[in-house]
């Protein structure tokens, strides 16, 4: 066999890619987001690590271009566990889900507090904060649903320096809206 039948296999092998979606619904005046991840590690006979992520949050639009939201997550693994929460204010730019194309503008700020323990049985315990912006641009592919972009640029203590630094995300999901204007 040639290593030219393989190369498709070294390529997954080595350039292999985990995607996280986080789907949104809106009904009315209220948004709604949930999203989990879970991970096992091992071999046929062996367990070595798991690992299991959930986020939810809403938001409830005060004005038709303004909105507060709280979003809340847990990450559980085997050595580590944290507890995060994060507080937006989103403001409608421009658009709607009856047109091509809406921005949802947000600033937000937010606190996570973090669990270790180390292999020899120690524990320790950190937290960090964190300030930023995003956009969330939908382009919507009918009145109901929509593909999200939402970039997000904050500052934050929670790098392995414990120094503040940039972060940037970019999540990348699916909208439903149930709320249609006539």
């Amino acid at each position: 066999m040639s290593i030219h039948r393989f190369s498709h296999l070294w390529v997954a092998l080595f350039f292999t890619v985990a995607a996280h979606a986080q789907p949104y619904w809106q009904k009315g005046s209220r948004l709604a987001s949930i999203g989990g991840s879970a991970f096992l590690t091992g071999t046929s006979s062996d367990l070595t690590n798991a690992r299991l992520s959930l986020q939810g949050g809403s938001c409830a639009f005060l004005t038709p271009t303004t909105a507060i939201g709280l979003e809340a997550s847990i990450d559980l693994a085997s050595m580590t566990q944290t507890y995060a929460t994060t507080g937006r204010v989103h403001f409608m730019a421009s658009g709607a889900s009856d047109q091509d194309f809406s921005l949802l503008l947000d600033a937000h700020v937010g606190m996570a507090y973090h669990e270790n323990q180390t292999v020899m049985g120690e524990s320790f315990n950190s937290s960090d904060v964190k300030v930023g912006v995003g956009a969330q641009c939908t382009w919507w592919v009918s009145q109901g649903t929509g593909i999200y972009l939402w970039p997000q640029l904050s500052k934050t203590n929670g790098g392995p320096s414990g120094l503040w630094e940039w972060q940037l995300s970019l999540p990348i999901g699916v909208q439903w809206n149930w709320h249609q204007k006539p």
